[in-house]
């Protein structure tokens, strides 16, 4: 259930971040696909490196800042990689620069622990 929710947050945040930011954009005009090639991406790595708590209600709140300013740096190392792909293959998302990336990854960070919140804990109890 938490692979779904982190799945969900993850393609919502980086569709929130390419339409609200200015700094990010599409380099064709088809944004879904290129929304979706950017989220893949941010998946893959994120099933690399996981830096998300076990349960985010029961995790110490130093562990979650830990936690979220490990996430924050890694994800906007992954626009700057989104931004690097897509400039080389002329398909993908555009981030004008390291400040747009910063603010791309709190974006994607805070969309991806708040549907980590959302929704039953791991440790409840099923009902019978």
């Amino acid at each position: 259930m938490d692979k779904r929710r982190r799945v969900l947050g993850t393609f919502l945040g980086v569709a929130l971040a390419t339409v609200l930011l200015p700094g990010i954009s599409t380099i064709l005009d088809s944004p879904p696909w290129e929304m979706v090639l950017a989220g893949a991406v941010f998946l893959i790595v994120n099933q690399l490196i996981y830096s998300y708590p076990n349960d985010i209600r029961t995790a110490p709140p130093v562990f979650l800042l830990i936690l979220g300013v490990v996430g924050i740096a890694q994800d906007t190392l992954i626009w700057l990689l989104v931004s690097w792909l897509g400039s080389d293959m002329e398909y993908g998302l555009h981030v004008d620069g390291f400040l747009a990336a910063l603010l791309g990854g709190v974006v994607v960070r805070v969309t991806v622990l708040v549907f980590l919140a959302l929704g039953p804990s791991r440790t409840a109890p099923q009902p019978s």
